[in-house]
């Protein structure tokens, strides 16, 4: 029983297939002269044109390794061999977070924005750090720890007067289950990886606005507009850009579903030990609780145990055992932090399912 879709998805058989069928048929260098690379050259032209549709942006696409790729080629793309201040959130992915620090150590003014009991940001906060100096703001859609959504309409609104601050958002939690209250046109960056929906691992997606010269870090060809150089799979890129359009037509269907599971589970958990960090207003893909006076990575062993797969936290992270910095942040308790698990939820788990955890979690 798996309930750790945060971390990462099963490939969708539907994906797989493609790219099998790419890989056998479409395998030439999209950047090779001849018309066996120009047939291949096409189709990843093509993807690029299904991404930017589905997402209604008008971006320039870069496919990169993964998400943290991405994250990291999007923060220092914008901000390296500049001077001013730069902004973010203390609950971000560590691919966004442990960047922001590596800048601070090298001299950068680095804002980390606090959150509330409900890991919402303050947006007046925020609002008292805007000036022209600012070159950065990075902020995450849906945290990968609690769930929590930020208000990014409202984040875009507070940025529009500054004309120099580029906005990013790591969309990875919110990709094709949460319906966005933005367009991503007001964004200048975003970024996202295939396999958190059905799609195979190795592809991440950075989108950055047309005509913003975002620095190169890797050099060797003008493939992917410099930014992210040499050969790439197409196969991936055509199953990255296949799971998004069939997951995003699927969003509210499989919203209403998972949304059920999430009640279904907390509705039964009779347990007095257990303190839920996920609010109803987070993403109901994720739910964190602790459960007291037990160390995190002892429940997930004890569930194993049962053949249930939970969490502590974020799967680049969560073998450093330090207290979550996520629940740190939002309830200030050592306890809570280093005894959290994260429950992620998907469209594949059953009714069923749930509630075995549940009869688990009350055990413990």
């Amino acid at each position: 029983m798996y309930f750790d879709y945060t971390a990462t998805t099963p490939m969708d058989e539907e994906i797989i297939d493609t790219y099998c069928m790419i890989q056998k048929k479409y395998f030439a260098n999209t950047t090779s002269l001849h018309l066996l690379g120009q047939k291949s050259n096409n189709i990843y032209l093509q993807m690029i044109d299904e991404i930017k549709h589905v997402l209604n942006c008008n971006h320039d696409i870069v496919f990169t390794s993964n998400a943290t790729e991405a994250n990291n080629l999007a923060i220092m793309g914008c901000v390296e061999n500049k001077k001013g201040t730069i902004i973010t959130t203390k609950i971000e992915h560590p691919s966004v977070y442990e960047v922001f620090q590596h800048l601070e150590n090298n001299g950068y003014d680095v804002k980390y924005l606090n959150v509330d009991s409900n890991g919402i940001i303050d947006l007046d906060e925020l609002k008292s750090y805007l000036n022209n100096d600012v070159l950065l703001v990075s902020i995450m859609w849906v945290n990968n720890i609690i769930g929590s959504i930020q208000p990014i309409d409202k984040v875009i609104e507070l940025i529009k007067p500054y004309k120099k601050i580029k906005l990013h958002v790591d969309c990875v939690q919110g990709i094709t289950k949460i319906k966005p209250n933005f367009s991503f046109d007001d964004i200048d960056l975003f970024t996202f990886s295939a396999h958190k929906f059905y799609g195979p691992k190795g592809i991440g997606v950075l989108g950055y606005k047309k005509n913003f010269n975002l620095d190169k870090r890797l050099f060797g060809s003008n493939a992917q507009f410099g930014i992210k150089p040499g050969t790439f799979d197409l196969g991936l890129v055509v199953c990255c850009a296949k799971a998004l359009k069939k997951y995003c037509n699927l969003l509210d269907k499989n919203f209403k579903y998972v949304k059920e599971l999430r009640d279904l589970f907390v509705n039964n958990i009779k347990n007095s030990k257990v303190s839920f960090n996920s609010n109803d207003n987070c993403s109901p893909y994720i739910i964190n609780i602790s459960v007291l006076n037990t160390n995190g990575e002892t429940i997930v062993h004890l569930l194993e145990a049962k053949d249930i797969y939970v969490s502590t936290g974020s799967s680049c992270s969560s073998k450093l055992k330090k207290p979550e910095k996520t629940i740190m942040a939002i309830s200030d308790s050592y306890d809570k932090a280093i005894s959290t698990i994260r429950i992620s939820l998907s469209y594949l788990t059953t009714k069923d399912e749930v509630m075995k955890l549940v009869d688990e979690v009350n055990k413990l």
